[in-house]
């Protein structure tokens, strides 16, 4: 794990993920009608080349929704799922009277990461008062790798270190796993964790 933040600095992070994962499982509630409950976040920072060894091969076919993100702060947030996931997803959105088709199922997808990336940066607008604003989910398939890369290298990142927030979203006794990458332009973790109060700490 990268050493360059400290425990205090991910803790308030930790924090703030926390509120926004919250209210993204009401808004899911809300919106299919049904209880959703989520574990406490886990934040973690890694290198570029331990996401593969840590999170999921490189060629891991997957899907994944981007969400570009402007403002105070730039970066693009990006969700990624296995078939077995993506399955779940699906029968979790979508009510079992409605006709099942590809492209339902897919929107079901990128309405579900639209709701988790605006419920944690409307908590950080709110706590940090910043501005801050995405555009529309972006939905592909391919290996898991290829879609890191394009990622990583287009936010001009080299040798920073990327963010995994973990969530577990529970349903109707299904456990969904879920991995939200944030990959920022270079100085934006930093200034967020200065925001906080907590930059700079050892």
């Amino acid at each position: 794990m990268n050493s360059n933040y400290s425990a205090l600095e991910l803790d308030a992070l930790k924090e703030v993920i926390n509120i926004g994962g919250g209210n993204a499982a009401t808004s899911l509630s809300q919106l299919i009608d049904k209880p959703v409950n989520m574990s406490v976040p886990v934040i973690e920072m890694l290198d570029y080349s331990e996401v593969y060894e840590q999170i999921m091969p490189e060629d891991a076919v997957v899907r994944a929704v981007m969400m570009r993100m402007f403002g105070d702060a730039e970066g693009i947030f990006l969700f990624t799922v296995d078939q077995e996931a993506f399955e779940t997803i699906v029968a979790m959105m979508i009510p079992e009277e409605m006709a099942y088709s590809q492209e339902l199922a897919e929107s079901a997808l990128q309405e579900l990461v639209n709701i988790l990336v605006h419920s944690f940066l409307n908590a950080i607008i709110k706590l940090l008062d910043i501005q801050l604003v995405t555009s529309v989910p972006l939905l592909t398939k391919d290996m898991f790798g290829a879609i890191m890369s394009s990622v990583y290298l287009e936010q001009g990142q080299y040798d920073e270190s990327i963010m995994i927030i973990k969530n577990e979203f529970y349903h109707a006794g299904d456990r969904l796993e879920s991995s939200l990458y944030f990959v920022p332009q270079p100085g934006v973790i930093e200034k967020m964790f200065e925001l906080l109060g907590v930059g700079g700490e050892d």
